[in-house]
């Protein structure tokens, strides 16, 4: 799995316009996958002095459908722990030896804190059973540096 960005890194402003980014998948020459499943997720960004955080989502994620080039809202999960793979389900197929790329965009809302985290990007499958060793349950990992400043 990669995943790429113009700069290698996301850099947004509260309010600002979305940043694009793409997550390449390559199937391996030794299986195939049934449901591989894209996650998304930040840590918490701490209020700072300014910040103005409602009830409204800081951050939207959305993927573009590539049959019809229309944005469509994605899930982003920000929180201070991780879900378990285990309570995870759906995803895509990806055949043996298969590249597919799909294109993704992140905003910052205009109320939302300041800060930097990482979005973790992992690719889970969802058919592993439980009890899989971690790197055939996520076959793939990326840590895209993150920060979000206020205009």
């Amino acid at each position: 799995m990669a995943v790429a960005t113009r700069g290698g890194r996301l850099d947004l402003v509260r309010g600002g316009p979305a940043q694009e980014f793409t997550v390449t998948l390559r199937g391996g020459n030794t299986q195939a996958y049934r449901h591989l499943l894209l996650t998304f997720q930040m840590e918490s960004l701490v209020p700072e002095p300014g910040d103005t955080p409602g009830p409204a989502r800081s951050f939207v994620l959305e993927r573009q459908d590539p049959a019809t080039g229309t944005w469509r809202p994605a899930e982003l999960r920000v929180a201070n722990d991780l879900k378990p793979y285990a309570l995870l389900s759906g995803g895509a197929p990806l055949a043996r030896d298969a590249v597919r790329t799909e294109r993704y965009r992140l905003r910052a809302t205009a109320t939302g804190p300041t800060g930097s985290s990482p979005v973790v990007v992992e690719a889970i499958d969802t058919d592993a059973p439980s009890g899989t060793p971690r790197d055939r349950e996520r076959p793939g990992h990326f840590s895209l540096p993150h920060t979000t400043r206020r205009p």
